[in-house]
Protein backbone atom coordinates (compact mmCIF):
# COMPACT_ATOMS: atom_id res chain seq x y z
CA UNK A 1 0.00 0.00 0.00
CA UNK A 2 2.88 2.48 0.93
CA UNK A 3 4.65 1.27 -2.32
CA UNK A 4 1.50 2.27 -4.59
CA UNK A 5 1.01 5.51 -2.38
CA UNK A 6 4.54 6.70 -3.02
CA UNK A 7 3.84 5.82 -7.10
CA UNK A 8 0.77 7.84 -7.23
CA UNK A 9 2.71 10.53 -5.02
CA UNK A 10 5.37 10.85 -8.03
CA UNK A 11 2.86 10.87 -10.60
CA UNK A 12 0.94 14.00 -8.81
CA UNK A 13 4.68 16.01 -8.68
CA UNK A 14 5.19 15.03 -12.05
CA UNK A 15 1.22 16.31 -12.90
CA UNK A 16 2.23 18.98 -10.77
CA UNK A 17 5.17 20.24 -13.00
CA UNK A 18 3.30 19.45 -16.47
CA UNK A 19 2.02 22.58 -15.48
CA UNK A 20 4.76 24.60 -16.93
CA UNK A 21 4.22 23.16 -20.30
CA UNK A 22 0.49 23.04 -20.36
CA UNK A 23 0.58 26.73 -20.30
CA UNK A 24 0.45 27.74 -23.66
CA UNK A 25 -2.17 25.64 -23.85
CA UNK A 26 -4.63 27.13 -21.30
CA UNK A 27 -6.67 30.10 -24.05
CA UNK A 28 -7.44 27.57 -26.04
CA UNK A 29 -9.11 25.03 -23.75
CA UNK A 30 -10.83 27.96 -22.31
CA UNK A 31 -12.25 29.76 -25.87
CA UNK A 32 -13.38 25.60 -26.50
CA UNK A 33 -15.35 25.25 -23.29
CA UNK A 34 -16.85 28.54 -23.98
CA UNK A 35 -18.13 27.99 -26.87
CA UNK A 36 -19.83 24.70 -25.59
CA UNK A 37 -20.96 26.46 -22.45
CA UNK A 38 -22.84 29.05 -24.60
CA UNK A 39 -24.41 26.15 -26.69
CA UNK A 40 -25.22 24.36 -23.82
CA UNK A 41 -27.05 27.45 -22.56
CA UNK A 42 -28.69 27.86 -25.78
CA UNK A 43 -29.92 23.89 -25.51
CA UNK A 44 -30.91 24.11 -21.71
CA UNK A 45 -32.68 20.06 -23.13
CA UNK A 46 -29.05 18.77 -22.79
CA UNK A 47 -28.33 19.28 -19.04
CA UNK A 48 -32.12 17.86 -18.64
CA UNK A 49 -31.11 14.75 -20.59
CA UNK A 50 -27.62 14.63 -18.66
CA UNK A 51 -29.36 14.48 -15.49
CA UNK A 52 -32.29 11.78 -16.81
CA UNK A 53 -29.37 9.94 -17.48
CA UNK A 54 -27.11 10.18 -14.30
CA UNK A 55 -30.61 8.95 -12.53
CA UNK A 56 -30.45 5.75 -14.96
CA UNK A 57 -27.52 5.31 -14.59
CA UNK A 58 -27.48 5.74 -10.28
CA UNK A 59 -30.63 3.41 -10.69
CA UNK A 60 -29.03 0.96 -12.54
CA UNK A 61 -25.75 0.87 -10.66
CA UNK A 62 -27.91 0.40 -7.14
CA UNK A 63 -29.79 -2.51 -8.63
CA UNK A 64 -26.55 -4.29 -9.91
CA UNK A 65 -25.00 -3.73 -6.78
CA UNK A 66 -27.72 -5.35 -4.94
CA UNK A 67 -27.49 -8.28 -7.69
CA UNK A 68 -23.88 -8.72 -7.30
CA UNK A 69 -24.39 -9.08 -3.34
CA UNK A 70 -27.10 -11.63 -4.00
CA UNK A 71 -24.92 -13.18 -6.38
CA UNK A 72 -22.34 -13.93 -3.79
CA UNK A 73 -24.56 -15.04 -1.07
CA UNK A 74 -26.76 -17.60 -3.69
CA UNK A 75 -23.39 -18.69 -5.26
CA UNK A 76 -22.41 -20.13 -1.92
CA UNK A 77 -23.71 -23.31 -2.15
CA UNK A 78 -21.84 -24.33 -4.89
CA UNK A 79 -18.32 -23.95 -2.95
CA UNK A 80 -16.60 -27.23 -2.52
CA UNK A 81 -14.20 -27.96 -0.22
CA UNK A 82 -11.24 -30.22 0.02
CA UNK A 83 -8.73 -31.05 2.32
CA UNK A 84 -4.92 -31.28 0.95
CA UNK A 85 -1.46 -31.94 2.58
CA UNK A 86 1.52 -29.57 2.26
CA UNK A 87 5.01 -30.56 1.37
CA UNK A 88 5.62 -30.59 5.16
CA UNK A 89 2.74 -32.98 5.70
CA UNK A 90 0.49 -30.58 7.61
CA UNK A 91 -3.07 -30.73 6.15
CA UNK A 92 -5.07 -27.69 4.74
CA UNK A 93 -8.05 -26.88 3.75
CA UNK A 94 -8.61 -25.65 -0.16
CA UNK A 95 -12.11 -23.94 -1.38
CA UNK A 96 -13.01 -23.61 -5.19
CA UNK A 97 -16.46 -22.16 -6.39
CA UNK A 98 -16.47 -21.90 -10.50
CA UNK A 99 -20.18 -20.97 -10.60
CA UNK A 100 -19.63 -17.97 -8.44
CA UNK A 101 -16.50 -16.96 -10.20
CA UNK A 102 -18.48 -17.26 -14.00
CA UNK A 103 -21.13 -15.39 -12.34
CA UNK A 104 -18.79 -12.73 -11.00
CA UNK A 105 -17.37 -12.40 -14.14
CA UNK A 106 -20.86 -12.40 -15.87
CA UNK A 107 -22.24 -9.28 -13.59
CA UNK A 108 -18.63 -7.04 -14.12
CA UNK A 109 -18.92 -7.83 -17.96
CA UNK A 110 -22.49 -6.92 -18.07
CA UNK A 111 -21.54 -3.42 -15.64
CA UNK A 112 -19.43 -2.10 -17.88
CA UNK A 113 -21.30 -3.07 -21.57
CA UNK A 114 -24.68 -1.70 -19.68
CA UNK A 115 -22.72 1.95 -18.41
CA UNK A 116 -21.10 2.29 -21.71
CA UNK A 117 -24.10 1.88 -23.48
CA UNK A 118 -25.87 4.54 -21.75
CA UNK A 119 -22.86 6.78 -21.58
CA UNK A 120 -22.38 6.57 -25.62
CA UNK A 121 -26.18 6.96 -25.89
CA UNK A 122 -25.89 10.31 -24.34
CA UNK A 123 -22.50 11.30 -26.07
CA UNK A 124 -24.03 10.63 -29.46
CA UNK A 125 -27.45 12.49 -28.38
CA UNK A 126 -25.08 15.44 -26.88
CA UNK A 127 -22.88 15.17 -30.15
CA UNK A 128 -25.78 15.04 -32.80
CA UNK A 129 -27.36 18.87 -30.94
CA UNK A 130 -23.93 20.71 -31.11
CA UNK A 131 -23.42 19.33 -34.75
CA UNK A 132 -26.76 20.72 -35.53
CA UNK A 133 -25.85 24.33 -33.72
CA UNK A 134 -22.50 23.99 -35.80
CA UNK A 135 -24.05 23.70 -39.34
CA UNK A 136 -27.38 25.54 -38.99
CA UNK A 137 -26.69 28.36 -36.68
CA UNK A 138 -27.53 31.54 -38.45
CA UNK A 139 -28.55 29.77 -41.50
CA UNK A 140 -31.44 31.13 -43.53
CA UNK A 141 -33.56 27.93 -43.49
CA UNK A 142 -32.80 27.77 -39.00
CA UNK A 143 -32.53 24.15 -37.44
CA UNK A 144 -33.85 21.19 -39.32
CA UNK A 145 -35.85 20.21 -36.36
CA UNK A 146 -37.84 22.15 -33.38
CA UNK A 147 -36.43 20.13 -30.86
CA UNK A 148 -32.63 19.38 -31.53
CA UNK A 149 -31.82 17.40 -29.02
CA UNK A 150 -34.92 15.08 -28.70
CA UNK A 151 -34.61 14.20 -32.25
CA UNK A 152 -30.79 13.78 -31.71
CA UNK A 153 -32.07 11.19 -28.86
CA UNK A 154 -34.28 9.33 -30.61
CA UNK A 155 -31.81 8.61 -33.28
CA UNK A 156 -29.26 7.33 -31.13
CA UNK A 157 -31.61 5.09 -29.78
CA UNK A 158 -33.12 3.74 -33.09
CA UNK A 159 -31.22 4.34 -36.22
CA UNK A 160 -27.58 4.17 -34.29
CA UNK A 161 -28.26 2.33 -31.58
CA UNK A 162 -26.63 -1.12 -32.97
CA UNK A 163 -23.64 0.66 -33.45
CA UNK A 164 -23.05 2.43 -30.14
CA UNK A 165 -23.85 -1.30 -28.73
CA UNK A 166 -21.21 -2.81 -30.71
CA UNK A 167 -18.78 0.01 -29.96
CA UNK A 168 -19.14 -0.54 -26.25
CA UNK A 169 -18.83 -3.97 -26.72
CA UNK A 170 -15.68 -3.83 -27.40
CA UNK A 171 -14.65 -1.45 -24.34
CA UNK A 172 -16.39 -3.78 -22.18
CA UNK A 173 -14.92 -6.86 -22.97
CA UNK A 174 -10.97 -5.42 -22.78
CA UNK A 175 -12.39 -4.06 -18.90
CA UNK A 176 -13.70 -7.50 -17.95
CA UNK A 177 -10.36 -8.82 -18.83
CA UNK A 178 -8.50 -6.40 -16.88
CA UNK A 179 -10.83 -6.80 -14.05
CA UNK A 180 -10.32 -10.53 -13.86
CA UNK A 181 -6.31 -9.80 -14.82
CA UNK A 182 -6.60 -8.18 -11.66
CA UNK A 183 -8.21 -9.52 -9.62
CA UNK A 184 -6.09 -12.79 -10.43
CA UNK A 185 -2.96 -10.39 -9.31
CA UNK A 186 -4.47 -9.71 -5.79
CA UNK A 187 -4.46 -13.59 -5.08
CA UNK A 188 -1.41 -14.18 -6.56
CA UNK A 189 0.04 -15.14 -3.49
CA UNK A 190 4.28 -15.00 -3.47
CA UNK A 191 4.71 -15.73 -6.85
CA UNK A 192 6.40 -12.76 -8.10
CA UNK A 193 6.79 -13.85 -11.88
CA UNK A 194 2.92 -14.51 -12.53
CA UNK A 195 2.07 -10.84 -10.66
CA UNK A 196 4.38 -9.32 -13.06
CA UNK A 197 3.61 -11.16 -15.72
CA UNK A 198 -0.46 -10.14 -15.14
CA UNK A 199 0.97 -6.80 -14.75
CA UNK A 200 2.43 -6.32 -18.19
CA UNK A 201 -0.90 -7.91 -19.59
CA UNK A 202 -2.66 -5.06 -17.99
CA UNK A 203 -0.64 -2.27 -19.37
CA UNK A 204 -1.21 -3.55 -22.76
CA UNK A 205 -4.66 -4.06 -22.22
CA UNK A 206 -4.74 -0.74 -20.28
CA UNK A 207 -3.16 0.95 -23.56
CA UNK A 208 -5.11 -0.63 -25.87
CA UNK A 209 -8.23 0.57 -23.95
CA UNK A 210 -7.70 4.17 -24.26
CA UNK A 211 -6.68 3.99 -27.86
CA UNK A 212 -10.37 2.09 -28.40
CA UNK A 213 -12.25 4.74 -25.94
CA UNK A 214 -10.39 7.74 -28.07
CA UNK A 215 -11.73 5.73 -31.16
CA UNK A 216 -14.62 5.72 -30.65
CA UNK A 217 -15.50 8.87 -28.98
CA UNK A 218 -15.28 10.39 -32.25
CA UNK A 219 -16.67 8.07 -34.27
CA UNK A 220 -19.84 8.36 -32.67
CA UNK A 221 -19.66 11.67 -33.33
CA UNK A 222 -19.64 10.64 -37.17
CA UNK A 223 -22.51 8.18 -36.32
CA UNK A 224 -24.65 11.17 -34.85
CA UNK A 225 -24.11 13.68 -37.73
CA UNK A 226 -24.45 10.84 -40.64
CA UNK A 227 -25.62 8.30 -39.11
CA UNK A 228 -23.32 5.92 -40.71
CA UNK A 229 -22.42 2.06 -39.41
CA UNK A 230 -19.65 1.98 -36.73
CA UNK A 231 -16.70 0.74 -38.29
CA UNK A 232 -17.37 2.69 -41.78
CA UNK A 233 -17.73 6.67 -39.23
CA UNK A 234 -14.01 5.14 -37.07
CA UNK A 235 -12.84 4.97 -40.34
CA UNK A 236 -14.04 8.05 -42.25
CA UNK A 237 -13.44 10.16 -38.77
CA UNK A 238 -9.60 9.25 -38.21
CA UNK A 239 -9.03 9.85 -41.87
CA UNK A 240 -11.01 13.18 -41.55
CA UNK A 241 -8.80 13.88 -38.53
CA UNK A 242 -5.26 13.03 -39.75
CA UNK A 243 -6.18 14.72 -42.80
CA UNK A 244 -7.35 18.25 -41.21
CA UNK A 245 -4.74 17.62 -38.42
CA UNK A 246 -7.34 17.92 -36.13
CA UNK A 247 -5.09 15.51 -33.77
CA UNK A 248 -3.09 18.62 -32.62
CA UNK A 249 -6.20 20.22 -31.25
CA UNK A 250 -7.16 17.21 -29.63
CA UNK A 251 -3.69 16.79 -27.85
CA UNK A 252 -3.64 20.07 -26.64
CA UNK A 253 -6.96 20.65 -25.39
CA UNK A 254 -6.85 19.58 -21.33
CA UNK A 255 -10.68 19.63 -21.25
CA UNK A 256 -10.87 15.77 -21.29
CA UNK A 257 -7.63 16.12 -18.43
CA UNK A 258 -9.84 18.23 -15.81
CA UNK A 259 -12.88 15.88 -16.00
CA UNK A 260 -10.98 12.70 -15.89
CA UNK A 261 -9.24 14.75 -12.50
CA UNK A 262 -12.62 15.54 -11.31
CA UNK A 263 -13.97 12.20 -11.90
CA UNK A 264 -11.19 10.67 -10.27
CA UNK A 265 -11.30 12.77 -7.29
CA UNK A 266 -14.98 11.95 -6.91
CA UNK A 267 -14.33 8.42 -7.19
CA UNK A 268 -11.57 8.00 -4.50
CA UNK A 269 -13.91 9.98 -2.38
CA UNK A 270 -16.77 7.73 -2.38
CA UNK A 271 -14.33 4.37 -2.34
CA UNK A 272 -12.76 6.17 1.27
CA UNK A 273 -16.65 6.17 2.61
CA UNK A 274 -17.25 2.62 1.38
CA UNK A 275 -14.00 2.10 3.03
CA UNK A 276 -15.16 3.82 5.94
CA UNK A 277 -18.58 2.24 5.98
CA UNK A 278 -16.97 -1.41 5.95
CA UNK A 279 -14.79 -0.91 8.73
CA UNK A 280 -17.11 0.63 11.12
CA UNK A 281 -20.07 -1.13 10.09
CA UNK A 282 -18.54 -4.92 9.78
CA UNK A 283 -21.69 -6.24 8.25
CA UNK A 284 -22.02 -9.84 8.65
CA UNK A 285 -21.39 -11.33 5.17
CA UNK A 286 -17.75 -9.44 5.64
CA UNK A 287 -16.52 -11.02 8.61
CA UNK A 288 -13.62 -12.31 6.80
CA UNK A 289 -12.67 -9.21 4.76
CA UNK A 290 -12.74 -11.02 1.91
CA UNK A 291 -15.09 -8.63 -0.21
CA UNK A 292 -13.48 -5.47 1.37
CA UNK A 293 -11.17 -4.87 -2.04
CA UNK A 294 -14.42 -5.86 -4.51
CA UNK A 295 -16.60 -3.14 -2.81
CA UNK A 296 -13.75 -0.24 -2.51
CA UNK A 297 -13.36 -1.12 -6.59
CA UNK A 298 -17.06 -1.19 -6.96
CA UNK A 299 -17.99 2.11 -4.78
CA UNK A 300 -15.15 3.55 -7.23
CA UNK A 301 -16.04 2.34 -10.38
CA UNK A 302 -19.67 3.42 -9.94
CA UNK A 303 -19.00 6.75 -8.78
CA UNK A 304 -16.73 7.40 -11.76
CA UNK A 305 -19.42 6.42 -14.25
CA UNK A 306 -21.63 8.93 -12.67
CA UNK A 307 -19.47 11.26 -12.83
CA UNK A 308 -18.68 11.48 -15.94
CA UNK A 309 -22.31 10.61 -17.36
CA UNK A 310 -23.02 14.46 -16.01
CA UNK A 311 -20.34 16.06 -17.31
CA UNK A 312 -20.90 14.44 -20.99
CA UNK A 313 -22.11 17.65 -22.45
CA UNK A 314 -18.89 19.88 -22.21
CA UNK A 315 -16.41 16.65 -22.98
CA UNK A 316 -19.03 15.83 -26.19
CA UNK A 317 -19.53 19.40 -26.90
CA UNK A 318 -15.33 19.54 -27.39
CA UNK A 319 -15.33 16.44 -29.46
CA UNK A 320 -17.66 17.44 -31.70
CA UNK A 321 -16.59 20.73 -32.36
CA UNK A 322 -13.44 19.42 -33.46
CA UNK A 323 -14.88 16.84 -35.96
CA UNK A 324 -17.12 19.42 -36.92
CA UNK A 325 -14.07 22.00 -37.75
CA UNK A 326 -12.33 19.24 -39.75
CA UNK A 327 -15.52 18.66 -41.74
CA UNK A 328 -15.98 22.35 -42.66
CA UNK A 329 -13.96 25.22 -40.95
CA UNK A 330 -15.72 27.68 -43.23
CA UNK A 331 -18.56 27.56 -40.78
CA UNK A 332 -16.36 28.26 -37.78
CA UNK A 333 -14.92 30.84 -39.53
CA UNK A 334 -18.51 32.50 -40.07
CA UNK A 335 -20.12 31.51 -36.80
CA UNK A 336 -17.37 31.75 -34.04
CA UNK A 337 -14.91 34.12 -35.33
CA UNK A 338 -12.77 34.42 -31.95
CA UNK A 339 -12.39 30.57 -31.71
CA UNK A 340 -11.26 30.64 -35.60
CA UNK A 341 -8.88 33.13 -35.28
CA UNK A 342 -7.30 31.59 -32.18
CA UNK A 343 -7.22 28.22 -34.39
CA UNK A 344 -5.94 29.87 -37.61
CA UNK A 345 -2.63 31.60 -35.93
CA UNK A 346 -1.58 28.60 -33.35
CA UNK A 347 -3.03 25.78 -35.72
CA UNK A 348 -2.72 26.93 -39.40
CA UNK A 349 -2.24 23.65 -41.07
CA UNK A 350 -6.32 22.97 -39.37
CA UNK A 351 -7.94 25.14 -41.63
CA UNK A 352 -5.48 25.78 -44.12
CA UNK A 353 -7.03 28.14 -47.57
CA UNK A 354 -10.13 29.45 -45.13
CA UNK A 355 -10.11 32.79 -44.13
CA UNK A 356 -12.37 34.07 -41.62
CA UNK A 357 -14.83 36.49 -41.97
CA UNK A 358 -16.29 39.64 -40.19
CA UNK A 359 -19.62 38.47 -39.08
CA UNK A 360 -21.01 40.36 -36.10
Amino acid sequence: IWFAGGIMLIFGIFYALMWFSWRRRIPFSKLVLETVCHITRKFPSIIVVSLLFLILQAGYSAMWSLSLAGSYKYMAKYQSCSTLTDRNGRQYQSCSNVKQILAWVYMVFSFYWTSSVILNVLHTSISGTFATFYFFEGAPGGYPTKHVMLSSLKRALTNSFGSICFGSLIVAIIQTVRAVLNSLRNQGGDNFGAEMLICCIDCILGCIEGLVEFFNKYAYVEIAIYGKPFMQAGKDTWTLIKDRSVDVLINDCMIGNVLQMGAFLCAAVVALVAWLYITITKPEYNNSGSYTVPIIIAAFVIAMSMFMVLLKCIDSGAATTFVCLAEDPEVMARNNPRLFALVRETYPQVVRGVHARDYY
